[in-house]
């Protein structure tokens, strides 16, 4: 399956219909992460999949909206802004693996940390966030479609919203890409990471296309002082960073991601510079 078909068919599910995954799936899944488990600068993240078995407390989340589940993807990181980045990457690309077996997650942010008391996380470590994983129940149930509309799961914000010219900070759409060399290859890429999904469907990214060093500029709008202090904005970041990626590289497009020194890019208002990606 196309990495783009993937990127489509992924949505958050929130009822799933109590069983564990099948041996097949799980090897797939623990050994996609053998292989996929490096971010940035060769920064290596340990993730794993966890089962609750019958009888083991369950662990509530969403206020009970999320049911049916036993099974999480989560993993130990160190507490800083680039480590969560780099798990936020590195999950997402196992959340879209997980939906291309069929597969079905959530990304959670926000949850019961003491749950996980019994795993050994180590001084300086935390769980950023976690995915709740399985297969979903057949019938969605009213409080997860009510969930999905408060959240406005389906809907993303439009592309004069989120791409911009680094010179001149106008718009970038799609029929504008045309007048950037590189950048015209990308449109897919960007309309993926457009998709990708954030916390509270909150989007906090600005993507600015630097035509004279041939980059994107990846950019953090903070949107909520919750979700920012508890970081959940940089795993956000760095899930558009899979999406973005992975759609490149399908399409043959090359390029490294590179962190310039925060002097030498452009300061936008209530914009915070992230990374940039480097076409090749």
């Amino acid at each position: 399956m196309k990495i783009t078909e993937v990127i489509k068919k992924r949505k958050s599910s929130r009822t799933y219909n109590q069983e564990y995954l099948n041996p097949e799936d799980k090897k797939a899944l623990e050994e996609f992460i053998s292989l996929n488990n490096k971010g940035l600068e060769g920064e290596k993240i340990d993730l794993f999949i966890l089962e609750k078995r019958e009888g083991e407390k369950k662990m509530k989340l969403a206020y009970g909206a999320i049911k049916g589940h036993n099974t999480y993807f989560l993993g130990k990181a160190k507490d800083n802004p680039a480590t969560r980045l780099n798990y936020g990457y590195l999950m997402e690309k196992l959340v879209l693996k997980a939906t291309e077996l069929g597969v079905s997650t959530c990304w959670v942010g926000y949850f019961d940390h003491d749950y996980f008391n019994d795993l050994e996380i180590g001084e300086g470590f935390v769980i950023p966030g976690l995915v709740v994983a399985g297969y979903a129940a057949e019938k969605t149930t009213l409080v997860e479609r009510f969930m999905r509309n408060a959240v406005n799961a389906s809907q993303r914000l439009p592309w004069d919203k989120l791409f911009f010219d680094y010179s001149s900070s106008t718009p970038l759409l799609p029929e504008t890409l045309n007048m950037y060399e590189a950048a015209k290859s990308y449109e897919e890429s960007l309309e993926m990471l457009r998709l990708a999904p954030s916390s509270s469907n909150s989007q906090p990214w600005r993507i600015f296309f630097d035509e004279s060093a041939n980059e994107f500029h990846f950019y953090k709008k903070p949107k909520s002082r919750i979700y920012e202090n508890m970081g959940m904005h940089e795993l956000d970041l760095g899930i558009a960073m899979a999406h973005f990626e992975l759609t490149s590289l399908s399409k043959g497009l090359t390029g490294i991601w590179t962190k310039h020194p925060k002097e030498q890019v452009t300061a936008f208002e209530e914009l915070q510079y992230m990374i940039s990606w480097k076409c090749e």
